[in-house]
C-alpha cells in the first residue's frame, strides 16, 4: 500500500501539471492537448514500475532485533490496512470488470453485426463506433443504412481518423490508469479529457480534408438525435451528448487550427513526461544516505513502542520474522516504512504502526542530523 499511495501523491503531480499544459495549449490544436493527457496517462502508468525499479539500497549498517510474544490484543492496525488493501482491491476489481465486460458486450455485437456492403451493421448500437488495436474494426447502428453515400463517408472519415490515431489503445491505457488509481478523481479528469479531445482531434483531421463543417455537423446532430442509453465502454463511440454542444461549437468555427501537433511538439511532450515521472520518482530519495557512507554515523533507538500479536495471528499460531525498510529523517521520525518480507497481514501492519511511533537519536554527517536508511527485524514469537 505505501508504494500505490507514493505513486498517487506523485501522479498527481503529474496529472496537475498536465492540466495546466493543456490549458495553457487552449489556443493549439486539439491533437496537442490530447497528446499531453496521453503522455500524462502513460506515465501515471508507468510511476509504480519506475518505483519499484530505482528501490532506495537496503542498508546493513543498521539491524534492530524487536521480539514480540504472544500476549497482547491484536491493535486496530491490523484491520486497517488488510481492510484499505481490500478496498482498494475491490475498487480495481470492479473497474477492470466493468471494462472486461464492455469488451465482451462489444466484441460480441461485431460477431452479430451484418456485413453490408463492405461495412459491419449492428442493431444493437446507436453511435457509429471502433475498436480494437490489431485489427481495429468500425461499427455502424443499423439506422446507417438508409444514409446516403455521403453521410456514411463523413462517418466513416471520422472513424477512421480514431483508427489511425490509435485513440482506442489510449482510451483502454486510460482505463488501467482509472483503474490502478479509482480513487483519484484526477485521474478520471484526465481520461474524460483524453476522450473528449482525442475526439476534437478526428474532428478536426476530417474537417482537414476539405469536408464542410455545417454537413459534419449536421451529421453528428442526426446521429445524437438517435442516441438512447448507455453505450460499452470497450469502444470509441461518435457521439456522446454530455460533450456535444461544444464539440459543435468547435467544428464551426473557422478559426480554430486544424493541424496535428508536429513533430518538435511531440518530442517536447514526450520528454517532458519522461522527466517528470523520473523526478517524481526520485523525490524525497536524494537526501537519504546509507550508515558509513561519507561518514554518516548509526541513528539510536531512543523511544520504542513493542508491536503487538494480533488474535487471528495467535489462532492460527503464526511465528515468523517481519523485515521492515525505512527511512529515519533527520527528526528522528521513521518515515517511508515498507515490508520487505512479511508473515502475515496483520502481524505486517502492527510491525508498521509500532515502529512508526518509534523515536531515534538521527544519523549525523559532518555532527548534523541527516536521514538515513534503515532494517529492523520484528520477531514474533508464541510463549
Amino acid at each position: 500500500m505505501a508504494l500505490l499511495f507514493d505513486s498517487a501523491l506523485k501522479a498527481t503531480i503529474i496529472l496537475a501539471v498536465a492540466w495546466v499544459a493543456a490549458r495553457c495549449s487552449e489556443r493549439g490544436t486539439a491533437d496537442l492537448r490530447h497528446r499531453i493527457w496521453m503522455a500524462a496517462t502513460v506515465a501515471v502508468l508507468l510511476l509504480p514500475l519506475w518505483l519499484l525499479l530505482t528501490p532506495s539500497d537496503l542498508p546493513a549498517a543498521l539491524r534492530i532485533d524487536v521480539q514480540s510474544q504472544a500476549v497482547a490484543k491484536g491493535s486496530d492496525a491490523a484491520l486497517a490496512i488488510p481492510g484499505l488493501r481490500a478496498a482498494w482491491a475491490l475498487g480495481m476489481l470492479l473497474v477492470l470488470g466493468r471494462l472486461a465486460l464492455g469488451l465482451w458486450q462489444v466484441a460480441r455485437l461485431t460477431r452479430n453485426s451484418r456485413v453490408i456492403g463492405g461495412v459491419l451493421y449492428s442493431d444493437q448500437i446507436m453511435t457509429p463506433m471502433t475498436w480494437g488495436l490489431l485489427n481495429p474494426l468500425v461499427l455502424l447502428p443499423v439506422y446507417a443504412i438508409e444514409w446516403s453515400d455521403e453521410q456514411r463517408d463523413l462517418v466513416l472519415r471520422h472513424e477512421h481518423a480514431h483508427i489511425l490515431r490509435h485513440d482506442w489503445l489510449w482510451q483502454m491505457l486510460a482505463q488501467l490508469a482509472c483503474a490502478l488509481f479509482w480513487f483519484h478523481p484526477l485521474m478520471w479528469l484526465a481520461f474524460a479529457e483524453l476522450r473528449r479531445e482525442g475526439e476534437d482531434a478526428a474532428d478536426d483531421r476530417v474537417l482537414a480534408d476539405g469536408v464542410s463543417a455545417a454537413n459534419y455537423a449536421g451529421q453528428l446532430l442526426a446521429v445524437a438525435r438517435r442516441i438512447t442509453g448507455t453505450q460499452p465502454v470497450g469502444m470509441v463511440a461518435m457521439v456522446r451528448r454530455p460533450t456535444l454542444e461544444k464539440r459543435i461549437s468547435g467544428i464551426l468555427d473557422a478559426t480554430r487550427p486544424r493541424r496535428p501537433a508536429g513533430f518538435q511538439a511531440r518530442a517536447a511532450i514526450a520528454t517532458a513526461a519522461l522527466g517528470l515521472t523520473f523526478a517524481c520518482a526520485v523525490l524525497d530519495r536524494g537526501r537519504v544516505y546509507k550508515i558509513g557512507e561519507d561518514g554518516v554515523s548509526t541513528p539510536k533507538v531512543v523511544q520504542k513502542s513493542e508491536p503487538q500479536y494480533t488474535e487471528q495471528a495467535r489462532a492460527a499460531k503464526t511465528q515468523g520474522t517481519v523485515v521492515l525498510h525505512l527511512e529515519v529523517d533527520s527528526h528522528g521520525r521513521a518515515r517511508n516504512i515498507q515490508v520487505t518480507r512479511g508473515i502475515d497481514p496483520g502481524l505486517d501492519a502492527n510491525a508498521i504502526k509500532a515502529i512508526g511511533m518509534w523515536r531515534f537519536d538521527p544519523a549525523r554527517k559532518n555532527g548534523k542530523p541527516v536521514a538515513a536508511h534503515a532494517t529492523i527485524e520484528v520477531n514474533f514469537h508464541l510463549l
